[in-house]
């Protein structure tokens, strides 16, 4: 044999040798390729639970979301129900004193009645933090005060000389204040 012959023997077993490396090779690529698919499939399913998960919690979010502002409105709306029933006792409270005055002709127990009313009235505006501001001899204070007329008077200027309607605080908020007459 010279070095230009080919045995035919061994060339074949080199291609046989090349098919087998790439039978291999595929086999290899192919149980990889199933393991890329299989882990695929699994981050599939995980990522289906995340997704699924997920639209549930935003579910319960705007569901929570719904609920509370309907527990707001419903609080706003009844807010001053507590303050409404006291009142109503006051309404009954009037109510039997005017059939007491058409009954009886006792002006003092009549007025005795009208004082326990008043006072009741108190108690309920006095219980949810409602005072009057207090205005007779005190300096003007535009905070408290609304002057409706200055007058002449013996004290001093800028004191408050007469109340013609009360104010109030609510908390420490003024609500109404006090319509005076001031000193000149």
């Amino acid at each position: 044999m010279t070095g230009l012959d080919i045995d035919c023997t061994d060339a074949g077993t080199h291609e046989e040798a090349h098919e087998v490396i790439e039978e291999d090779a595929d086999a290899e690529l192919q149980q990889e390729l199933q393991q890329l698919k299989e882990r695929l499939e699994e981050c599939e399913k995980r990522a289906d639970s995340s997704f699924a998960q997920l639209q549930r919690l935003q579910a319960d979010f705007a569901n929570y979301k719904k609920r509370t502002a309907k527990e707001t409105v419903d609080s706003i709306e009844y807010a001053n129900e507590e303050i409404i029933l006291s009142l109503l006792d006051v309404v009954d409270n009037f109510d039997r004193a005017l059939d007491s005055v058409q009954q009886n002709n006792d002006v003092s127990a009549v007025k005795k009645g009208i004082e326990m009313i008043f006072q009741q009235l108190w108690d309920v505006l006095e219980k949810e933090d409602v005072v009057p501001i207090e205005a007779v001899g005190e300096t003007f204070d535009p905070h408290l005060h609304e002057t409706v007329v200055r007058v002449q008077s013996d004290v001093a200027s800028d004191t408050v000389v007469e109340e013609l309607q009360r104010g109030y605080k609510y908390k420490s908020k003024v609500i109404r204040p006090c319509m005076v007459k001031v000193a000149k």
